[in-house]
């Protein structure tokens, strides 16, 4: 097996460990790098700090793992609180709001505070206009998405105020999408955690929300093992109640086949068990999500097949995009051939609603 599978898998505490130890720095060097790539450094590192005491781990390799380790950390305690911020913030202005992936995504962990942590996602309730008409006026906005908008409201950290958790490029399939996002809306926004101090998803929404988070990304730029790595342990918090409401939704909103990939995934990458599992695994398709994945690290920002030019001109990165997006015509033909259609479509709503030169 991939040495660096197995080293996510000792971490995980569903293997005890790993079956070939690196043999010289080239070796520790490359497995550093893999792990950076996925944002899997401070996940992995009480593995690399327990081999430290056993075998000759190079000091330059295992200082640096340590080190990222240790600011991880400390970021995600300046990010826990800084949800709390926003979230009581907003509160007290009307909006309830519900924060996406991140720290919410990290309670799933057995140590959260070794998840890697980015962005905030805030999905606020209200809709784009009264959003907007809330946020323009006082806070510097970078861009405007047809999702989201990316504010500077914390010094340091970038927030995504979302107006819709996440979309579709076929039409039809994100006028079931956003259906299926305000039927569920009321529950997210009511669903307080007291331990963080801010509105999560259930755990049935996340099982569905987090697949398409990967989704998008799989589709649009690339995505890393981290993302992966917050389903299986979505998957693993399901209790049975939750399975089946989350395996009814994939149903109605047309993605088994996609979580049929994502489930090979599980199983080769994280050992999860068959039970835990959506639906059966599609190994054929799961062989090619873990090329994609190893091939593309952390939103695809290791894929030398994403190289472009900075300040990429609007037609060739429509051009870039949908070359890319070819690979994944014979599992994804809807979205894949959709993809045009919804260039065309948020083209004219950024322009007519003036958000165009937010770039």
């Amino acid at each position: 097996m991939n040495t660096f599978f197995e080293l996510i898998q000792v971490a995980m505490g569903v293997r005890d460990k790993l079956s070939a130890i690196p043999q010289d720095r080239a070796e520790w060097e490359a497995l550093y790098s893999v792990a950076g790539r996925h944002n899997l450094l401070a996940f992995t590192f009480p593995v690399i700090d327990r081999l430290h005491d056993e075998v000759e781990v190079p000091l330059g390799v295992y200082s640096r793992w340590a080190m990222v380790c240790e600011k991880i950390i400390q970021k995600n305690k300046r990010m826990n609180e800084a949800c709390r911020q926003l979230y009581n913030g907003f509160l007290e202005e009307g909006f309830r709001s519900c924060i996406l992936k991140g720290q919410a995504a990290a309670a799933y962990y057995p140590r959260p505070e070794l998840r890697h942590c980015g962005d905030i996602d805030i999905w606020l309730e209200g809709g784009e206009k009264r959003i907007m008409d809330y946020i323009k006026p006082r806070y510097p906005i970078r861009v405007v998405f047809y999702h989201h908008c990316e504010v500077a409201m914390l010094k340091g950290i970038n927030v995504e105020a979302h107006f819709m958790p996440s979309w579709m490029n076929s039409p039809r399939a994100d006028r079931r999408l956003q259906k299926y996002f305000d039927s569920v809306a009321e529950e997210q926004f009511g669903h307080y955690d007291e331990a963080l101090g801010f509105c999560v998803p259930a755990r049935h929404f996340d099982a569905v929300y987090l697949l398409i988070h990967i989704y998008r990304h799989l589709l649009d730029e690339g995505i890393g093992l981290r993302q992966l790595l917050d389903y299986y342990y979505v998957l693993k918090a399901l209790d049975p109640q939750d399975r089946s409401i989350a395996i009814a939704d994939l149903k109605k909103l047309k993605l088994m086949k996609l979580a049929a990939g994502v489930m090979s995934v599980m199983k080769e990458v994280f050992n999860l068990d068959e039970e835990l599992m959506l639906c059966p695994p599609d190994e054929k398709q799961g062989a090619f999500l873990i090329e994609e994945i190893m091939a593309s690290g952390n939103f695809g920002r290791f894929d030398e097949r994403n190289r472009h030019v900075e300040h990429e001109k609007r037609v060739m990165h429509a051009r870039r995009k949908l070359t890319r997006a070819m690979r994944y015509l014979a599992y994804y033909p809807s979205e894949v051939l959709s993809i045009p259609v919804f260039m065309v479509r948020h083209y004219f709503w950024r322009l007519f609603r003036g958000y165009l030169q937010n770039v």
